[in-house]
């Protein structure tokens, strides 16, 4: 098995980079069908295969353009739609843990210490438990699934706006950008789910996996190496 050891969020985008360009591959094969009236008896397993081809090759750059459009603050506005403090580690302590049947808090609170109440405590502790088992491999598939997701609800919202006009200049009837700009909200919408959900599993993962044993260094490491206000695990 190939080691996961010191996967940062850099490095786990990275690894997702293939799943967002597929995302947009099939989003302009919806779109060739949708928008520009492709019949599907065209898109044959051929031609198909050359488009992902070349849409493969094309798709990386804008992808990383669109992914870096948004702050990480910001996309976690549009996942969890909280104003303040929208990263799930901020209610790690008040919310996620005690709805986790996984992790006995008794023993979590005895590894861990005393659980902050503010949510910006909240999100510096976990922020802290999170770096010392960065590792872990549920940390680590969990972690990538909520970059994941999160990152296609962006660029999807992105798109909603962006589409219609670019259509509009490509001379699309009014009811085909509707239909286009529908696809994206919808697809923004489920995404965006998906990214709450395995964000707050990203969460509990860290802190069962703390509830579980007594990580070394535990109590000193939360002490001295809280995040500062603008790192972010989720980043």
């Amino acid at each position: 098995m190939k080691d996961i050891k010191g996967y940062s969020s850099k490095t786990l985008k990275g690894r997702n980079l293939a799943w967002l360009v597929a995302t947009l591959v099939l989003d302009v094969l919806v779109l060739l069908v949708i928008a520009f009236h492709t019949a599907i008896d065209d898109l044959t397993p051929t031609r198909l295969a050359v488009i992902r081809a070349s849409l493969t090759a094309l798709l990386p750059i804008p992808v990383l353009i669109l992914s870096s459009l948004i702050s990480s603050d910001h996309k976690a506005i549009l996942v969890f739609w909280r104003l303040k403090h929208p990263l799930p580690g901020a209610r790690a302590f008040s919310v996620h843990a005690p709805a986790d049947h996984r992790i006995d808090l008794v023993k979590l609170k005895k590894n861990v210490g005393e659980f902050p109440v503010a949510e910006r405590d909240q999100n510096s502790k976990w922020y802290g438990l999170y770096k010392q088992v960065d590792s872990d491999p549920s940390v680590v598939d969990s972690h990538k699934n909520y970059l994941l997701f999160r990152d296609i609800a962006a660029m999807s919202l992105l798109l909603v706006p962006a589409l219609p006009l670019v259509l509009y200049l490509s001379g699309v009837d009014s009811t085909r950008m509707l239909v286009s700009a529908t696809w994206f909200m919808g697809q923004y919408l489920v995404t965006a789910f998906a990214a709450r959900t395995t964000g707050i599993r990203f969460v509990q993962n860290v802190l069962a996996v703390h509830a579980s044993r007594k990580v070394i260094g535990s109590k000193s490491a939360v002490s001295k190496g809280a995040a500062p206000a603008n790192e972010r695990a989720s980043s």
